[in-house]
């Protein structure tokens, strides 16, 4: 295999640019080491992720030079050099940053969504030659669309396996309307139904290993009922994400929770990386009060979160909850997976949702304004979450055509989030982008592999 690109994803991967340049000197070509790494990033492309700073690896220059070494030695590759073009934006000369590395070698670069490319371009502004892009995150409709849906969708001539937004005959999500209310509901509560059976299954499991008593037990068979509003949140638990941002007000909570009418419950599920003890204290919080008798019964977390539990949950709920703090949140792909099944996206205006929320295909926590005291912010979207549920989402949700029984707004509402994001939040339209804006550049100044291989009498690269 002879690539003609190569894709960098995250800062990681940085030294495959230092190993190609030492297979390019160590082949024999006419190129120098200086060249040998211009031509390593010449045909080469990196997306960056998280604005995190914690997400973005940097290294002890010490340590960088141990392991780069054996890379270097008898290449004539200048470490020097290479730790220079890894020095990051604070300008240390004792850190060495791959994402800084990355971006200053290859031939393009790009974000995973419009804001976070606005967020990268800021942060980075200082080390780079040409604009970071955006290309927003997409996902594999087919792997995440239930069953029932999607044979709504087949119903009106779809190929989730090959969506085709060029082709007006071929743009089923235009044409939801030909899908009758009482079809798109049915589908919807067999989705729910599916999730309710597998997490009492889930925690009827987990409550045995945790010594529940047997009532406990027993009540599971009832749990997650599918005629109450469900609302799901499962995703990494980074404390950026504030999970627990539900519980700032814990009396209201209560009292939204257990609304004798039309009451709500939340299922919670997700894992924290190994080393962010932050992280995993709040999954604890949220599982402690999970199981306190003021949320038992209506505020449920799945243990032990994997692809099986997340496809469950998004396709399962009445509506994705999501609430970043802005601007960190990347991209996130939760959502797209949900609003795919016709669930109803609650979410901070970060990410995809800050482009893909339109209005009127679901529902945005706050504003785009940030105040720069963390404590207020926080304080200023529980406010704002609590009032959109109050006022909008709950009576939309139990509003009833009083003929039919339907809930025809929440319906609209559905289709509204399938037709706005099935194809704009797919993989297929991801991948087009990254061809058209990435690869293909990246493609047309790559050297031949079969030719020997140069950049100049100067060193300087015509490609870049």
């Amino acid at each position: 295999i002879e690539p003609a690109v190569w894709h960098l994803n995250e800062g990681h991967s940085a030294f495959l640019l230092l190993e190609r340049a030492r297979e390019t000197v160590a082949a024999g070509t006419e190129s120098s080491a200086a060249d040998a790494l211009i031509l390593a990033g010449r045909n080469s492309v990196f997306t960056i992720h998280t604005p995190v700073s914690a997400g973005n690896e940097r290294f002890d220059t010490t340590l960088v030079r141990q392991l780069a070494a054996p890379l270097t030695d008898g290449t004539d590759v200048d470490l020097e050099h290479v730790l220079e073009l890894g020095r990051g934006t604070d300008g240390d000369p004792g850190q060495f940053d791959m994402t800084a590395f990355s971006l200053r070698l290859t031939n393009g670069s790009n974000a995973v969504s419009a804001l976070h490319a606005e967020t990268a371009n800021a942060s980075w502004r200082h080390i780079l030659e040409r604009p970071i892009l955006d290309v927003t995150n997409g996902v594999h409709t087919p792997s995440w669309v239930g069953q029932p849906t999607r044979e709504l969708y087949e119903g009106l001539g779809a190929d989730l396996d090959d969506l085709d937004a060029d082709r007006a005959d071929a743009r089923f999500w235009d044409h939801l309307d030909r899908i009758p209310d009482d079809r798109l509901w049915e589908a919807h509560l067999r989705q729910k139904l599916e999730l309710a059976f597998f997490a009492r299954g889930r925690l009827r499991t987990q409550f045995a290993r945790h010594g529940e008593a047997p009532e406990a037990l027993q009540a599971v068979s009832d749990a997650l009922d599918p005629a109450i509003l469900t609302i799901g949140f499962a995703r990494r638990f980074a404390t950026y994400k504030r999970a627990a941002l539900l519980f700032s007000d814990e009396e209201r909570l209560a009292r939204l929770i257990w609304g004798t009418d039309q009451p709500v419950q939340f299922v919670f599920a997700g894992k924290a990386h190994p080393a962010d003890r932050p992280g995993q204290r709040v999954i604890q919080e949220i599982f402690s009060k999970s199981r306190s008798p003021r949320f038992r019964g209506r505020i449920f977390m799945l243990e032990d979160y994997d692809i099986r539990i997340g496809r469950y949950l998004v396709q399962g709920v009445d509506v994705w909850l999501n609430n970043p703090r802005r601007p960190l949140e990347a991209s996130g792909t939760s959502g797209m997976k949900a609003a795919m099944n016709g669930v109803v996206n609650f979410s901070v205006l970060d990410g995809w949702w800050d482009e893909g929320w339109t209005g009127d295909n679901g529902y945005a926590i706050g504003g785009r304004t940030v105040d720069s005291n963390e404590g207020a912010q926080d304080w200023a979207d529980a406010q704002a979450l609590y009032g959109t549920l109050e006022q909008e989402i709950v009576p939309r949700f139990y509003d009833r055509d009083r003929t039919s029984g339907l809930p025809t707004s929440w319906l609209e509402l559905m289709r509204r989030s399938i037709t706005s994001t099935i194809w704009r939040f797919s993989t297929t339209r991801m991948l087009q982008e990254y061809v058209d804006l990435l690869y293909l550049p990246a493609a047309a100044v790559a050297p031949d592999p079969r030719e020997p291989v140069s950049v100049g009498a100067t060193g300087d690269d015509p490609g870049r």
